[in-house]
C-alpha cells in the first residue's frame, strides 16, 4: 500500500470568458498533453488510471464521458468519471494509489460553459423541481437569499463584502490566467447593478472557459523516477444540507467538516499555518462564510479578505479568474501547485511551502472538498 501521493504534472488550455477556436475535445487534449509533459510520462504506457470530473447536465448530451477517454490518452484504458469538483477528483486518484490500483493516475475536468445557450435554464433545470424548479429560481436567485440570511446571521456588511470584491479583482490584474480583474472601490462594487437584491453584478463570478489536468503519483514511483512532486498532506469532501432545504447559513457545515479532515490527516494547526490559500467565492458572500466555517474568527475573516493578513487567493480567485464550475477545484489546486514551484508568475507569493484549497460544487447543492499541499521537494 502507496503512504505517500504527490503532484507530478500540471497542465492547463483556455482561461478565458469564450474559446471559440478550439472544441471542448481539442480544449481537454491541449491541457492532458501538457501535464504529461510536465509529468514526464506517457500516457499509454505509464498512467494507470484515468479520472474525468464531469457530468451531463453542463455538457448538454447523455453519457458525456464516452468523449473522455481518447482526448486524455486513456483509450482502452481504465477511466472513471466524478459528476462533481475536482478536489472530488483528486481524492479519489489518491485512493487509487494508495490501493494499488495505480501508480500514476491523471485527473481532468473542463469548462466549456460558452456552449450552452441557456444557462439559467440549466441551473433551474437542477433544481427541486416540486418547491423551487416551478418558482424559476436559480443559481442567482438562491444566493441573493442566502447571501441576505448569511448577512444578517454574522453582522458582515454591505461594505464588508464589497471590500473583499475589489481586493480579489485587483488580485487578478496580475494574473496571466485572470479574465475578470480590474480596479474597483467599495462604493463601486456596493452600488452595481442588482441581480439578486442584496446580490450585485461584481458578487458573482462570470463563466469561463478552460481544461486542467493534474497528474498525481506514489511516493515510490516519484522516487524511483527521481521526479519533483507537490505532496498531497490530506484531502476530503463532504456534503450537508443545503442552506434552502434547512442547512445553516451563518457557515458551511460541508467546509468545516472536510476543513477539519484535512488538518488532521496533514497534522495542520490550523488556517494562519498555510502559507497561501485558495478558497472558493463563487459568490463574494461565500469568501467570508467558508473562512468563519473553518475556524478563521470575524475580524481575521475582514483581515484575510482584503489582504491585510495572509496570502488569501493570490489568484484573484473565481472573482477575478471565473466561474469554471466543475473545474474550479482543479483551478484552485493548480493555483496551489505553481505557488508551491516558485511559478505563479505576477502574484506569486514568496517562501510559499504549504497551501490550502477549499471548493464549493456551487448551487443548490450543499457539497465541497478541500486539499492540503506542501513543497515536496524532489527524487534526485
Amino acid at each position: 500500500m502507496h503512504e505517500g501521493v504527490g503532484v507530478v504534472g500540471v497542465g492547463y488550455e483556455g482561461f478565458r470568458p469564450a474559446i471559440t477556436d478550439i472544441s471542448t475535445r481539442e480544449l481537454m487534449f491541449e491541457a492532458a498533453s501538457k501535464a504529461y509533459a510536465d509529468a514526464g510520462v506517457d500516457p499509454r504506457k505509464e498512467v494507470g488510471s484515468f479520472i474525468c470530473c464531469t457530468e451531463d447536465l453542463w455538457e448538454g448530451w447523455s453519457i458525456t464521458d464516452e468523449m473522455v477517454p481518447d482526448q486524455v490518452g486513456g483509450a482502452r484504458r481504465p477511466v472513471c468519471t466524478i459528476p462533481g469538483d475536482g478536489i472530488v477528483g483528486i481524492g479519489h486518484a489518491v485512493m487509487h494509489i494508495r490501493a494499488g490500483v495505480a501508480e500514476v493516475v491523471a485527473v481532468e475536468a473542463h469548462s466549456k460553459v460558452a456552449d450552452v445557450l441557456d444557462k439559467r435554464a440549466v441551473e433551474n433545470l437542477a433544481l427541486d423541481p416540486a418547491f423551487h424548479r416551478v418558482a424559476g429560481a436559480d443559481a442567482d436567485v438562491l444566493a441573493g437569499l442566502e447571501m441576505s440570511a448569511f448577512m444578517e446571521a454574522s453582522g458582515f456588511g454591505r461594505d464588508d463584502i464589497s471590500r473583499a470584491v475589489a481586493f480579489e479583482k485587483r488580485s487578478a490584474m496580475r494574473n496571466s490566467r485572470a479574465s475578470y480583474g480590474g480596479i474597483f472601490g467599495t462604493k463601486e462594487v456596493s452600488g452595481a447593478d442588482a441581480v439578486a437584491d442584496p446580490l450585485r453584478r461584481f458578487d458573482k463570478s462570470e463563466f469561463a472557459e478552460g481544461g486542467v489536468v493534474i497528474v498525481l503519483a506514489s511516493d515510490a514511483w516519484i522516487r524511483r523516477h527521481h521526479a519533483e512532486a507537490v505532496s498531497v498532506d490530506g484531502v476530503a469532501w463532504r456534503s450537508s444540507t443545503p442552506w434552502q432545504d434547512g442547512g445553516e447559513v451563518s457557515f458551511s457545515r460541508y467546509a468545516r467538516d472536510c476543513f477539519a479532515s484535512v488538518k488532521k490527516q496533514s497534522g495542520g494547526e490550523g488556517f494562519g499555518s498555510f502559507d497561501v490559500a485558495e478558497i472558493d467565492d463563487t459568490y463574494s458572500y461565500k469568501l467570508l462564510q467558508h473562512l468563519l466555517s473553518i475556524g478563521v474568527g470575524n475580524e481575521e475573516t475582514r483581515e484575510y479578505s482584503t489582504g491585510k493578513r495572509g496570502n488569501l487567493n493570490p489568484s484573484g480567485g473565481s472573482l477575478g479568474c471565473g466561474n469554471l464550475i466543475e473545474a474550479n477545484g482543479l483551478h484552485k489546486v493548480l493555483e496551489c501547485v505553481l505557488q508551491l514551484r516558485g511559478k505563479a508568475g505576477g502574484n506569486q507569493v514568496k517562501r510559499a511551502r504549504s497551501a490550502l484549497s477549499v471548493s464549493w460544487r456551487g448551487h443548490p447543492t450543499g457539497s465541497g472538498a478541500a486539499i492540503a499541499l506542501s513543497e515536496g521537494g524532489n527524487g534526485r
